[in-house]
């Protein structure tokens, strides 16, 4: 439930007077370059050259991303290995995932009787969850747990996922085989491969392709987040993942946020700029936030990711463009991770390897 989370635009990426850290100096450094190349009289088209590629590469595109970025995941994507293996075990009472890192989980299953029985329940739900991420906030360690939300056309299955030393919270029984059941073909131990194309993957059972939810701003408060969208195809998991930061640093995290964003407005209206009421209002929220953490809220770091599996690429292709609009129409904004399925697909494993 969006007003359980406290959703708002994502302040992931630093910005400094409405730009990103990288933009701001690719910027000025291209600058840098033009400038010193007219004064110079013209000497060296090399500076004026790089500065217009560094300029090119700070302009936006759409999911967020720069120019600059793009041509970085297309060279990496050319040059890294298409290939990548996935190995899951059984340890203990947990799972170990080994892909892009290594993680020991162990899975717990929602107690309920149904569809309808869940959606019943969601809010109570939440607040769960809410409650046990503040319970793991009073930790001075960050603490990571992800929700799996499985669809299959006979039934839906929703996991928690825990670290060994964390207890799950009321409502939760441990189901080691559901984990097993999460982590790929197999369905149990062993290993598997994964081929990665520019935006698919393909494995012994099928393709898929994995999308990842940027923006939860739209979202009216008091509504649910996902449950729409798992109505979007009949194979689809939702992947949630949950960082809780530390209290002390936490706190940090907040004050440093409030002080950035109150930094940037003093400096913008000194310059001229008119102050405007997204600003007004993005300032006012991390206020809020500031105060929440303060009185023990948890401050979390939230992933959200799509999984959606079909047999063949035109029933892929079809069910993605389904997620996209249920998405658009639940006020959500997807990313479509074209050349990083690979690293995102082993990013939503239980555990989040190297996430």
């Amino acid at each position: 439930m969006s007003d359980h989370a406290g959703l708002g635009e994502a302040d992931a990426g630093d910005r400094w007077i409405g730009v990103r850290r990288h933009q701001a100096a690719l910027v000025t450094c291209g600058l840098g370059l033009i400038g010193a190349w007219l004064t110079q009289g013209g000497q060296s088209y090399a500076e004026v050259v790089v500065g217009a590629a560094m300029l090119a590469c700070a302009l936006p595109t759409h999911e967020g991303l720069t120019v600059g970025e793009r041509a970085v995941i297309g060279a990496t994507f050319v040059t890294r290995a298409k290939w990548s293996s996935v190995h899951v075990a059984e340890c203990g009472d947990g799972v170990r995932v080994r892909a892009r890192g290594v993680a020991t989980v162990r899975s717990y299953e929602l107690q309920h009787r149904g569809r309808l029985d869940l959606s019943g329940h969601d809010v109570d739900n939440a607040g769960t969850l809410a409650s046990f991420a503040d319970g793991l906030a009073t930790s001075d360690h960050t603490r990571h747990f992800s929700v799996h939300v499985m669809t299959t056309p006979w039934q839906v299955s929703t996991m928690l996922a825990l670290p060994s030393d964390v207890a799950a919270p009321p409502g939760w029984r441990l189901n080691q085989q559901l984990a097993l059941k999460v982590l790929g073909p197999l369905d149990g131990e062993g290993s598997f491969w994964l081929l990665e194309r520019w935006s698919y993957l393909r494995t012994s059972n099928g393709l898929i392709r994995v999308l990842r939810v940027r923006d939860f701003s739209a979202v009216a408060s008091g509504h649910a987040l996902l449950e729409k969208l798992q109505f979007a195809s009949p194979w689809l998991d939702v992947a949630v993942h949950v960082d809780v930061v530390g209290a002390s640093r936490a706190q940090r995290l907040a004050a440093r946020a409030v002080h950035r964003v109150g930094s940037d407005e003093v400096t913008s209206g000194a310059a001229g700029f008119r102050r405007t009421a997204a600003s007004a209002r993005a300032l006012e929220r991390l206020r809020q936030r500031e105060v929440a953490v303060v009185s023990g809220s948890a401050l979390v770091r939230m992933a959200v990711f799509v999984v959606i599996k079909a047999t063949s690429l035109v029933q892929l292709e079809r069910d993605v463009d389904a997620a996209r609009r249920f998405a658009f129409d639940c006020g959500l904004r997807c990313e479509s991770g074209l050349g990083r399925q690979a690293a995102w697909y082993c990013g939503q494993f239980p555990g989040g390897p190297d996430w």
